[in-house]
């Protein structure tokens, strides 16, 4: 079943997906962050939320962790907003089971796919991340509780 997800993860990347022009800017993780959020925000519904879409009804019915949680994990262990961003982007850019920082997700959904994305789209989702409060499913507070969190 989980490659059945990441099959269709991937087709719907596939449809969606448009490459930015090759003079588009070039952005240093630490440059421009203002211009990110709502740039961040439109890639991340476009992209992320197929899979990490926070307006699930219960624990039950998503496909992949929730994008709050996946901050936590890297705001905890990557403190620093540079390491933060590095850590995730490069996870994003190749997932393996070495890299990932939850091992419960990974057994339960599968290793996320490789996303059909540009270089400079992950930086500004992972910045987007990185630098705002994200929406949260209704029941992710109670689930964290259970998690000691």
């Amino acid at each position: 079943m989980n490659i059945s997800i990441s099959l269709i993860f991937i087709i719907l990347q596939l449809i969606v997906a448009k490459p930015l022009p090759s003079n588009e800017r070039s952005l240093n993780l630490a440059e421009n962050q203002s211009d990110l959020v709502g740039d961040g925000l439109t890639l991340l519904k476009k992209h992320c939320y197929s899979c990490h879409n926070p307006n699930t009804n219960s624990h039950d019915d998503i496909i992949a962790p929730p994008l709050a949680g996946i901050k936590r994990h890297y705001s905890d262990a990557y403190p620093e907003k540079e390491a933060f961003s590095k850590a995730m982007i490069e996870f994003v850019k190749n997932p393996t089971s070495e890299k990932s920082l939850m091992k419960g997700p990974v057994k339960r959904f599968g290793l996320m796919p490789k996303p059909v994305v540009t270089d400079q789209e992950i930086k500004e989702i992972v910045l987007f991340i990185r630098d705002s409060e994200l929406e949260k499913p209704k029941w992710f507070d109670e689930h964290e509780k259970g998690h000691g969190k």
